[in-house]
C-alpha cells in the first residue's frame, strides 16, 4: 500500500473516532445563563447573601441554603425600600416598584420564599434561580436600560437640528384629537 493510501485510511478512522455532535445539552459543560452568575452592579450585601446562599447549596446544606436565600431576598426588599412585616406585601410593592419583571418570578418566590422550613434541593436550586433573575432585572437590565438612554440623549443632544433634513409631513403642524368626532358630530 502506498503511503497516500495510508494517510488516507487513518484520516477515514481520526473521522470515525470523533464523536458526532449531540442534540443533548450537557449541562454540566454549558456556561450559565448570564443571570446566574451575580454581576458587580449588584450591591454587595445581595451579593454577599447569595453567595452563601450558593455555597451552602454547593454543600447540600439545604437548611443555611434556604435560609440565605429567603435572606436575599429579604435585602432585596430592604435595598429597594419595600420591606415590611408581611412578606407578600412586601412582594407585592416589590413587583409594583417593578412592573417589567416577569409576575411568575414573584408568584414562585411568594411559594418558596415564606416559611421557616427548609426546602428540598430541587426547589432550593429554584428559588435561588429565582432571586438571582429578579436581582439580575433589577440592577443589571435596569442599569444597563439607563445607559442605552442616557447614551442616546447625548447622542440626540449632539445633533445639530438646522442640518438635520426634516420632511414636510412632520412640519405640518399636529390635527387635534377628536376633530374628527367633533365634525361628524355636527
Amino acid at each position: 500500500m502506498t503511503q497516500s493510501g495510508v494517510q488516507t485510511q487513518e484520516r477515514e478512522k481520526a473521522i470515525h473516532l470523533t464523536p458526532k455532535p449531540s442534540a443533548v445539552v450537557d449541562n454540566d459543560e454549558s456556561p450559565p445563563h448570564r443571570f446566574l452568575v451575580v454581576d458587580s452592579r449588584v450591591p454587595s450585601p445581595i451579593r454577599q447573601v447569595l453567595d452563601e446562599a450558593d455555597g451552602c447549596m454547593n454543600l447540600t446544606f439545604t437548611t443555611g441554603g434556604t435560609a440565605c436565600a429567603r435572606r436575599a431576598m429579604r435585602v432585596v426588599m430592604a435595598t429597594e425600600s419595600v420591606l415590611t412585616d408581611d412578606y407578600s406585601a412586601s412582594l407585592l410593592s416589590l413587583r409594583e416598584k417593578h412592573a417589567g419583571i416577569a409576575p411568575t418570578l414573584f408568584t414562585v418566590l411568594d411559594l418558596l420564599g415564606t416559611g421557616d422550613e427548609p426546602l428540598e434541593a430541587d426547589a432550593l436550586t429554584a428559588l435561588i434561580a429565582t432571586v438571582k433573575a429578579i436581582v439580575y432585572e433589577i440592577y443589571v437590565v435596569g442599569s444597563e436600560r439607563l445607559e442605552a438612554l442616557e447614551y442616546l440623549s447625548e447622542l440626540i443632544g449632539s445633533l445639530e437640528r438646522d442640518r438635520i433634513p426634516v420632511s414636510p409631513q412632520k412640519t405640518a403642524a399636529p390635527k387635534a384629537e377628536g376633530s374628527a368626532r367633533a365634525r361628524r358630530a355636527e
